[in-house]
């Protein structure tokens, strides 16, 4: 591979330490020290750019179900400034994948990851996935409301038969781990309930959000899932809910876990509207 070095860009890396207009060399891939005795094979001048580490969204909803959804109610937003070339995938998309890549790797991101894709959604995320140029893309599979686990948990199923059906779901979705979002929470939302705390019990399948959630942090961690579970917790957004994210990390048993939006769970209760 050609040795190449960006020029004249100010340069900044934190772990060395350096902020400060130099050059970045790279060979096979890899960033290297300037090579004694050698000229670079091509130059990019980048004067006047920042030159850095890219960005990493963890959790930012890019594909599948939920944001198709979000699309449909949005219709004034479907964009049609820029023709998509007729050979290109999802050619009728108009710019929500293809634009997707591109506003991002504008802002400086390398890699972004789809926090909730649903199994039954799993083609198409990944066909969106390969319509959005430049990043890198990964997906978390969501578990932690469908009928068949929650069956599987209320059947007293074994720790060996609940690892099996995660460890497929992860393998078979092509995904990076499991997200689960408000465990149990589905089931009580249609019964009516506006809060769900960890051991309020799930109409129907007669578990608690504990056991849910519980369970599919040990199976992450049983089939070596490299990604903790990205729990979503309950109560997302109610006013005095640190209660339940404080109760949701002690339930956790020092086992490694991703938590999503926990800035949902500062509000109090003062005000005048109790918010």
């Amino acid at each position: 591979m050609a040795l190449t070095v960006l020029r004249g860009g100010h340069v900044v890396d934190p772990a060395t330490g350096q902020d400060a207009i130099g050059d970045v060399w790279f060979e096979d891939g890899r960033i290297v020290e300037r090579p004694e005795g050698r000229s670079a094979d091509k130059e990019i001048d980048v004067s006047g750019h920042i030159v850095m580490a890219g960005a990493i969204d963890i959790h930012s909803h890019i594909a599948g179900g939920n944001v198709n959804t979000a699309r449909l109610l949005l219709p004034e937003l479907h964009r049609a400034i820029r023709a998509r070339l007729a050979d290109t995938p999802l050619s009728t998309a108009k710019w929500s994948s293809y634009e997707t890549g591109r506003l991002y790797a504008q802002m400086g991101f390398t890699t972004v990851v789809e926090p909730a894709m649903a199994p039954h959604h799993a083609l198409q995320t990944h066909l969106e996935f390969n319509d959005v140029p430049i990043i890198d893309k990964g997906a978390l599979t969501v578990l932690g409301n469908d009928d068949f686990l929650l069956g599987m948990l209320r059947d007293g199923e074994t720790d060996g038969a609940i690892n099996d059906y995660v460890a497929q779901t992860v393998e078979n979705t092509r995904s990076l781990g499991l997200k689960c979002i408000n465990p149990g929470g589905v089931e009580a939302f249609k019964e009516n309930m506006r809060a769900f705390g960890l051991d309020d019990v799930v109409p129907f399948y007669g578990l608690t959000s504990r056991q849910i959630f519980q369970a599919l942090q040990k199976s992450t961690q049983a089939v070596g899932i490299a990604h903790p579970l990205h729990l979503h917790m309950n109560n997302l957004g109610l006013a005095g809910n640190i209660d339940t994210a404080l109760a949701t990390i002690d339930a956790a048993q020092g086992l490694p876990l991703h938590l999503a939006h926990v800035q949902f769970y500062a509000y109090g209760k003062e005000g005048k509207n109790g918010f």
